[in-house]
């Protein structure tokens, strides 16, 4: 097994015997707390510069890079949180 499967293998235990204290808001319970997984619904925004760059295309997103969705995404990316894949598949399917 190599070094970055061993440490994903590790977090997923990690997850499922020691409690755990919600990724985005930090509050003692799920992964993802009711209230956080609230803030993922999708809501599209136009993102980017203002003002725009001329010849910028338009970006939307389904919520801004910001509390709890910025700790979720963090959590599940850098510190290999992988019982955030449900809450947070289950967002980006609904975009």
């Amino acid at each position: 097994m190599d070094g970055m499967r061993g440490r994903r293998v590790l977090a997923t235990w990690a997850d499922l015997v020691l409690p755990a204290d919600c990724a985005g808001c930090g509050e003692p319970g799920p992964r993802l707390c009711t209230a956080c997984r609230a803030v993922f619904l999708p809501s599209a925004a136009r993102m980017g510069p203002t003002p725009a760059p001329e010849g910028l295309p338009p970006v939307y997103a389904i919520t801004a890079y910001e509390g709890p969705v910025r700790g979720a995404l963090a959590a599940y990316k850098e510190r290999g949180a992988r019982s955030l894949v449900r809450p947070l598949g289950d967002a980006l399917a609904a975009a």
